[in-house]
């Protein structure tokens, strides 16, 4: 099973060719879904005029009832949980401001993640630079929430649920990818404090 280790100073994540792949088929489908979002997200769109953007930003108000405001989707709602729980209406003119900026954050740290997984070596050793640590951190703990979104893991009765599903349920091998991933992220943890 693959894990981060520290060498002489530097962190490297060994994988199996099967784990590399899995990895960039998961980032994939992940980027997928957050450049989706984004080419549907609310608010001003980009433009050389400033004035046009913030002209717009004013004829376009949310209302509580418009979807892109208010998103219905589960694993959009986990990548980015409302601000302000107690104020629906603060909430969605938030969304409104940060979600492109947000979901632009998140594509670009999996593209340091990708980048360090297409380095890989013949034996499946990658050297990840302390600057792609937070992309690393970051990229992984997003997998793992849009899997806990599918494995309908909310709290320690659902986690302890989604275990015990066997592994001919197709959400058993789910779970086995879940619990890798978290995996991967200790052993990150551990790799970068030298523990």
């Amino acid at each position: 099973m693959g894990q981060f280790q520290r060498r002489r100073g530097q962190v490297v994540l060994t994988l199996d060719a099967y784990e590399i792949e899995l990895l960039l088929a998961l980032f994939g489908e992940l980027t997928g879904l957050l450049q989706e979002g984004l080419d549907e997200a609310p608010g001003p769109s980009s433009s050389d005029d400033p004035f046009a953007v913030w002209e717009q930003s004013f004829s376009t108000e949310p209302t509580l009832e418009d979807p892109d405001f208010l998103d219905p989707d589960p694993i959009t709602r986990r990548l980015f949980p409302d601000a302000y729980h107690d104020d629906p209406a603060a909430s969605a003119d938030f969304r409104r401001y940060t979600d492109g900026d947000a979901r632009r954050a998140k594509l670009d740290a999996i593209e340091v993640v990708l980048d360090d997984l297409r380095k890989a070596d013949r034996a499946g050793r990658i050297e990840v630079p302390a600057a792609h640590h937070h992309a690393w951190m970051t990229s992984l703990n997003n997998l793992r929430l849009v899997l806990s979104v599918v494995l309908g893991i909310t709290d320690e009765i659902s986690a302890d649920e989604a275990a015990k599903r066997p592994d001919s349920d197709p959400k058993g091998v789910i779970h086995h990818y879940y619990s890798w991933l978290g995996w991967l992220l200790e052993s990150l943890m551990s790799a970068i404090t030298g523990d």
